[in-house]
């Protein structure tokens, strides 16, 4: 799957590489996968506070350790039956960022193509091999996204908003589970009014089928 990421002097096609360790979790009877680097931690279900004029999807907001972060219903973003919230509904903390979003290997002018985030459409370098800038971090997933807060440009992306925390909310968290790429495919084709655009691809292992999300696409129009 390819991405086109626009520079301010020429547009770079992207490789969006979908296999990896997903967090996986489910809607009824439906299994879903979210990218677990963009996972940052799991909440048991919590009270949220309502946002006047917020979309539809958006539950309302909670403060976690003083910081407000709103809350996506996915099943209303996917247009599925409400249910009861249980001892088992969660809410996902995950990370986004704008979908048009230049990536750091763009903006730092790194053309090197053995830079481990060269022709990623992810910003961290981190996220794809363990590097920072070119240097190898040695340590533990905290270590490491402590290492990229001090990145210049993912600062400079949390003060203009382009990346974000929020919540999502799903009735049972299951497992953390890794899929090859030859265990992908691409989504069906459907009619044309459903928009396909946030699944990353399709897992059919077991006997089950698990739909891989993208979670820049899905949160995108939902930032309150």
């Amino acid at each position: 799957m390819a991405q086109t990421v626009e520079n301010s002097s020429q547009a770079v096609t992207v490789t969006k590489g979908r296999a990896g360790k997903y967090l996986t979790f489910s809607l009824g009877t439906e299994i879903y996968g979210l990218p677990v680097l963009k996972v940052k931690e799991i909440l048991g279900m919590m009270p949220t506070n309502t946002v006047p004029q917020a979309p539809p999807s958006i539950r309302g907001i909670i403060n976690l350790r003083d910081k407000v972060i709103p809350v996506l219903d996915l099943r209303r973003r996917f247009d599925m039956p409400q249910a009861e919230d249980t001892t088992k509904t969660c809410i996902v903390v995950v990370e986004g960022q704008r979908v048009n979003l230049h990536t750091c290997w763009v903006a730092k002018g790194c053309d090197k193509e053995n830079c481990p985030a060269h022709q990623s459409a992810d910003h961290r370098c981190w996220m794809i091999s363990g590097t920072f800038c070119r240097n190898e971090i040695q340590g533990s997933y905290h270590e490491k996204i402590n290492a990229c807060r001090k990145c210049d440009f993912y600062q400079e992306m949390q003060k203009r908003r382009l990346v974000f925390l929020m919540g999502i909310v799903v009735d049972t968290v299951q497992e953390v589970a890794t899929f090859k790429e030859e265990e992908i495919e691409d989504a069906p084709p459907m009619s044309d009014d459903i928009d396909l655009d946030y699944i990353r691809g399709v897992s059919k292992r077991d006997g089950a089928v698990t739909i891989l999300l993208d979670v820049d696409k899905i949160l995108q129009g939902h930032v309150v």
